[in-house]
């Protein structure tokens, strides 16, 4: 218990020191979001569809996952409940040849949880960015999600995933919200979004100021899953006797 404790700890403190800076980092862009918009009800109000398109994601089966593959799937298991990216969430999965090109999905690109198990609606409505991918090479998506693409005239990937992480989006959406076991979204509710579109030139710098709390996140999101994965390696070999304290350069 004493081997396992010396590497479980201070692995699973820096985890948490990391979960902890990027709930604040989220919290300080979404600050920054409600400062420019309250302050600014003069902007012209347009429907989500006006600057983004959205993708449908891939109609997976069981047979396709599998625990051997460079290409992971993201599902609603990888939104948090109370919100954030969860890079365990990723089930690899060989796909068949009905995969389109537009199923994968790249980091940064923007996620919505289009159904729901809990029937608390916790997850349903939820935006994320791709902030991670974890141990594997590409990432598709699910059935279960959709992807927000920023049109070329509205090109601000960072503050379009603001706007959408927002409370009012999640709000916006419970409205659209049928089924009993499972909830689903309307398709109408991601393009029915009204909000209020900022000039070229302040949408870029509202961008600009954005991006580097986002790609912050991912760094410290996908240093978390190498501690992960190098804890899960050692401990096996510390228990067995394969490998020792002494050997290891903390």
């Amino acid at each position: 218990m004493q081997t396992a404790d010396y590497i479980y700890r201070p692995y699973q403190s820096l985890f948490y020191k990391n979960r902890r800076i990027n709930d604040n980092l989220e919290q300080q862009a979404q600050a920054l979001f409600k400062s420019w918009f309250i302050g600014n009800p003069n902007w012209e109000k347009i429907s989500l569809s006006e600057i983004a398109s959205f993708v449908g994601g891939y109609s997976y089966t069981g047979e396709e996952l599998t625990d051997y593959s460079n290409i992971a799937m993201a599902t609603i298991k990888n939104f948090g409940r109370n919100g954030g990216f969860k890079a365990d969430g990723f089930k690899g999965i060989n796909p068949s040849a009905k995969l389109k090109e537009y199923h994968y999905a790249n980091l940064f690109d923007i996620l919505v949880a289009h159904t729901d198990l809990t029937q608390n609606a916790d997850v349903i409505g939820n935006a994320e960015l791709l902030l991670t991918c974890g141990k594997y090479d590409s990432i598709i998506f699910s059935m279960d999600l959709v992807k927000v693409q920023p049109k070329e005239t509205f090109p601000y990937r960072f503050l379009l995933a603001a706007m959408l992480k927002n409370r009012q989006f999640k709000g916006h959406c419970i409205g659209y919200v049928n089924g009993t076991t499972v909830l689903h979204l309307s398709k109408k509710a991601l393009p029915d979004f009204e909000i209020r579109k900022p000039t070229n030139s302040e949408a870029k710098t509202m961008n600009e100021t954005l991006a580097p709390y986002y790609k912050r996140m991912a760094e410290l999101l996908q240093e978390n899953y190498k501690l992960i994965s190098l804890r899960d390696t050692l401990l096996p070999k510390l228990m067995s006797g394969e490998l020792r304290i002494n050997d290891i350069n903390m």
